[in-house]
C-alpha cells in the first residue's frame, strides 16, 4: 500500500512537471535576504569603502561631480548609471552573444526567434542581460522612493550604490563568466539591499 501511494504521488509530480523533489530544498535560501540585511547596514555606513566607491562610480557621469552628491542629485547619477548598462550595454553585448551563436549572425528582423538554441557563452550574455532587467523594477521603486524621501541620506545613498555595485561589478561579471557563488552571492546582497532601502524608510521618524 504504502508503495503504491509513493508510485502515485511521483506520478503526480511528474505529471506537474516536477522531475526532481529534492529541489524544492533551494527554497531555504529565501531567509538569505533578510539575514544579509545587516551585513548591507554595516558596509554601507558613512564614509565607509562603499561610499568611496559609489561616489567615484557617480563621477564617472561627465558634470556630475561633489555638489552633486551632496545636494540631492547622487540617485538621480546611479540611476543614469544603472539605466545605461542594464538597457544600454548589457542589451548591446546580449544582442552580440546571439550574433556569435548563429552561423548566419544576428536575425535583426526576427531578434528572438533562435534565443532558445543558444548555449555557453552566447547563452550567459543574454542570460545577464535579463538578469539586470528582472532585477531593475525594484531598484526603480527603491531609488525613487529615496528621492522623495531622504535624497541626501548617505547611507540611503551608499545602499543603492551597493546594489549598482554588486550587480554590476560582481553579479554581471560572475554571470558571464560562470562562477556561480559570486553571482548568486552578489545578487542576494544586492536585493538586500533593496529591502533594507524601503525597510528604513518606512521606519524613519
Amino acid at each position: 500500500m504504502t508503495d503504491d501511494k509513493g508510485r502515485q504521488a511521483k506520478r503526480v509530480a511528474v505529471e506537474n512537471g516536477v522531475i526532481n523533489p529534492s529541489g524544492v530544498a533551494v527554497m531555504g535560501a529565501a531567509p538569505l535576504y533578510l539575514a544579509l540585511i545587516p551585513a548591507t547596514t554595516y558596509l554601507t555606513k558613512p564614509d565607509s569603502i562603499v561610499q568611496s566607491l559609489t561616489h567615484a562610480l557617480i563621477k564617472l557621469l561627465p558634470g556630475v561631480g561633489t555638489t552633486s552628491i551632496t545636494s540631492g542629485r547622487a540617485i538621480p547619477a546611479l540611476s543614469a548609471l544603472y539605466l545605461f548598462w542594464t538597457f544600454g550595454a548589457s542589451g548591446a553585448i546580449s544582442a552580440a552573444g546571439q550574433a556569435m551563436g548563429r552561423a548566419e549572425g544576428l536575425d535583426n528582423d526576427h531578434p528572438r526567434k533562435h534565443v532558445g538554441k543558444l548555449e555557453g557563452l552566447p547563452l550567459r550574455l543574454r542570460s545577464a542581460h535579463y538578469a539586470l532587467m528582472e532585477n531593475f523594477p525594484a531598484f526603480a521603486l527603491a531609488a525613487a522612493l529615496a528621492q522623495i524621501i531622504s535624497p541626501t541620506d548617505p547611507q540611503i545613498i551608499n545602499l543603492l550604490g551597493f546594489h549598482v555595485i554588486a550587480k554590476l561589478l560582481v553579479h554581471y561579471p560572475a554571470y558571464v563568466s560562470n562562477v556561480a557563488v559570486p553571482r548568486t552571492f552578489a545578487h542576494i546582497s544586492a536585493t538586500a539591499a533593496l529591502i533594507n532601502i524601503c525597510w528604513t524608510l518606512a521606519a524613519a521618524k
